[in-house]
């Protein structure tokens, strides 16, 4: 029984990865959520023999060596432990002014994403996008217009079942083709479904037409964002009816409007602070900052964001692009031959990147306490001692968030 196995060995042990591809592939739709998590809505008995729900699940095994056999012919190396597989780094950013100014860092990802949609004639675009009611909740939207794309093209820090959204593109007998925008955890969901040999796995395989994946140093629950709200605003994320995580000149703001039209604004890193309060074992033990099997990934061309918003400096606004398979590298080279995006040589260093140190020290906390634990990219890899992590963000300037009082509006 399917869901039983799902339950055994990932939900009671914590290790949901909350990507929601099981509730996309159950054919008698029997999965719902609970925030991010699946619950059964039936007695088990229904699910009869079916194991897909299982099988997709990245949260304990997400078969990323097997996926990369598939992908690349080869697993990766030591050297290439937190990078992954790649073919070539570029640094770059979108020429569409719209996209770059709403962009978190130069557009890598919705510029990418759209370079593939018109380079592939992909009906659509699955992107992290608002929820039209409940607005400053996160939820997956397929896009099809450029104006639709653009209002996904910020970050969005909240755990939700995203890939639930890919139901109908898959159930369906007849469907659009698309590209995906998601996190390690997504593109592992979605690379071992379509690995499956089987009719749902065909229809992955066929109508998954392109992927791009953000770097991850850990997803966080809504909760950490509405406990963010109510500490720096003194509002609940109910009561908040517009919500960026990253607006305006790099590094970005939080940025909202409160339910009775107060505009607020406060500084990146103390974001940073308060949602790494509110995360799940499974983000926390992850051993992935790239799962390494999209097709591009990218990444913030600043390696220490958190200094960044601290200290007030305005880098340039690009990012880092790495191109894995040939269809990536046949889409990045189409988009700068266009003039859609802008691309110089690069190179990536996840040593001193703030996002991936901060991950891989967190990994080998969770490696030395033993337990439950998600597989990582290398079997029986073992990471170097860890950092404490607050060591990583420790805040050196005072600052306040910006609520008007009503009486100033």
């Amino acid at each position: 029984m399917s869901f039983e196995k799902l339950r055994d060995t990932v939900l009671i042990n914590d290790l949901c990865a909350g990507c929601g591809l099981c509730g996309a592939v159950c054919p008698k739709d029997l999965i719902d959520f609970e925030g991010h998590e699946p619950v059964l809505r039936t007695a088990p008995e229904a699910c009869g023999d079916c194991i897909l729900c299982h099988d997709v699940c990245p949260g304990a095994d997400p078969a990323t060596p097997a996926a990369e056999s598939h992908i690349f012919g080869r697993h990766r190396t030591f050297s290439e432990r937190w990078i992954g597989i790649h073919r070539k780094v570029h640094h770059g950013y979108s020429t569409d002014p719209v996209l770059f100014e709403r962009s978190a860092s130069g557009g890598g990802i919705t510029g990418t994403l759209m370079a593939a949609r018109d380079r592939l004639q992909l009906g659509a675009v699955l992107a992290v996008g608002r929820s039209t009611t409940r607005p400053a909740y996160a939820e997956g939207v397929i896009c099809r217009t450029d104006e639709e794309i653009l209002e996904t093209c910020q970050s969005s820090y909240q755990l939700f079942p995203y890939l639930r959204k890919l139901r109908r593109l898959l159930q369906a007998p007849e469907a659009e083709r698309i590209a995906v925008a998601g996190l390690a955890c997504h593109v592992q969901a979605i690379r071992k479904l379509q690995m499956l040999d089987c009719e749902i796995g065909e229809r992955a395989r066929e109508r998954i037409g392109f992927i791009v994946e953000a770097a991850c140093s850990s997803n966080t629950l809504p909760s950490g964002t509405d406990a963010m709200l109510r500490e720096e605003v003194g509002v609940t994320l109910n009561d908040t009816k517009r919500l960026r995580y990253r607006e305006g000149s790099y590094p970005g703001e939080i940025r909202g409007q409160t339910a009775d039209g107060r505009d607020f604004a406060f500084p990146f890193w103390k974001a940073v602070r308060h949602l790494k309060a509110s995360k799940t074992h499974r983000c926390l033990s992850c051993g992935d900052w790239f799962s390494g099997l999209a097709d591009v990934a990218v990444c913030d061309g600043d390696q220490n964001i958190f200094a960044t918003s601290q200290n007030g400096t305005a880098p340039a606004k690009y990012a880092k692009i790495l191109v894995r398979t040939p269809l990536g590298e046949d889409v990045v080279a189409w988009a700068a031959a266009t003039g859609r995006m802008v691309l110089w040589p690069g190179s990536i260093d996840d040593a001193n990147s703030l996002g991936c140190e901060r991950k891989r020290n967190r990994r080998a906390s969770y490696e030395l306490r033993g337990g439950a634990l998600p597989a990582g990219p290398i079997p029986g890899y073992i990471d170097r001692g860890p950092i404490i992590d607050d060591e990583f963000l420790i805040p050196d300037m005072p600052d306040q968030a910006r609520l008007p009082d009503k009486e100033t509006q």
